[in-house]
C-alpha cells in the first residue's frame, strides 16, 4: 500500500510540473518573445531607408520609376496598434483626393483613419502587409506599402513632405507626443511600470485600451 501511495503521489507531482508549473514558466517567458512583424517602436527613430518621404498624416510615400508612388502607414502608427492588426482597404481603381480617408487600421473592433498624403487614383492594392509592419524593404513586392497611386501631382506630395533628418526629427517628436499623451490618458495598471520611469512604448499597447482611447489618438494625431 506505501507503494502505491508513493507511485500516486509521484504521479501528482509530475502532472502538477506539467499541467501547471509549467504554464508559469511559459507565461513567464512571454514578455521577451517579441510581437511578430514589429520590432521596438523606438526602432523606426534610429533608421530611415533611402527614398521615403514621411507625410504630416503618418503615411510615408515613396516614388517609383514610373512616376507612381507607393504609400504606406508610419510603422510607428502600427507599433502603437500591434500585431494581429486589421486594416481597411480602398479597392483598386479607386480616385482619391489628399486628405481623404485612405485606410483604416485597428483591433477587435477599434479603429484609426488614415488620410491620404496625395491625390490620384489607386492603380494596385498590397494586402499582404497584415503582420509586416516595418519599413524596412517598402520599395519591395511583398513590402509594407498599402497602395500604389498614380498621382495628380507629384510636387504637391514632395511640398507636404519630409525626408532625412528632418523625417527622423519628427518621428521622434510624435514618439515623445506620443508616450507623454498616453501617460496621462492612461491608468497605470495599462501601461506597465517601465512606461512611467522612461522606459519605451509597449508594442501594441492600445490594443488594451478602451475606445475613448482611441478617439483622443484619433483626434490629437490623425486629425478628425
Amino acid at each position: 500500500m506505501v507503494a502505491v501511495l508513493v507511485v500516486v503521489t509521484m504521479l501528482a507531482l509530475i502532472a502538477l510540473d506539467y499541467f501547471v508549473l509549467r504554464k508559469w514558466r511559459e507565461a513567464e517567458g512571454a514578455e521577451d518573445v517579441p510581437v511578430p512583424g514589429l520590432g521596438p517602436m523606438s526602432e523606426v527613430m534610429r533608421r530611415l531607408p533611402a527614398g521615403v518621404f514621411v507625410q504630416p498624416t503618418y503615411t510615408w510615400a515613396r516614388i517609383c520609376e514610373d512616376g507612381d508612388v507607393l504609400v504606406g502607414v508610419h510603422p510607428m502608427l502600427l507599433g502603437l496598434v500591434g500585431v494581429p492588426f486589421e486594416l481597411d482597404l480602398l479597392p483598386s481603381g479607386e480616385r482619391i483626393a489628399a486628405g481623404e480617408p485612405l485606410t483604416r487600421v485597428g483591433h477587435a473592433g477599434h479603429r484609426l483613419t488614415i488620410r491620404s498624403p496625395v491625390a490620384g487614383e489607386i492603380t494596385e492594392v498590397n494586402r499582404r502587409i497584415v503582420g509586416d509592419a516595418g519599413w524596412e524593404s517598402p520599395a519591395a513586392e511583398n513590402g509594407s506599402w498599402l497602395y500604389r497611386i498614380h498621382p495628380a501631382e507629384v510636387t504637391a506630395l514632395v511640398d507636404g513632405s519630409m525626408i532625412g533628418e528632418r523625417a527622423l526629427a519628427w518621428t521622434r517628436e510624435q514618439y515623445d507626443k506620443l508616450r507623454a499623451f498616453l501617460l496621462r490618458s492612461t491608468p497605470s495598471r495599462e501601461i506597465g511600470v517601465a512606461l512611467p520611469d522612461g522606459g519605451e512604448i509597449p508594442v501594441g499597447i492600445l490594443s488594451g485600451m478602451d475606445d475613448d482611447v482611441w478617439q483622443a489618438v484619433q483626434r490629437e494625431f490623425l486629425g478628425s
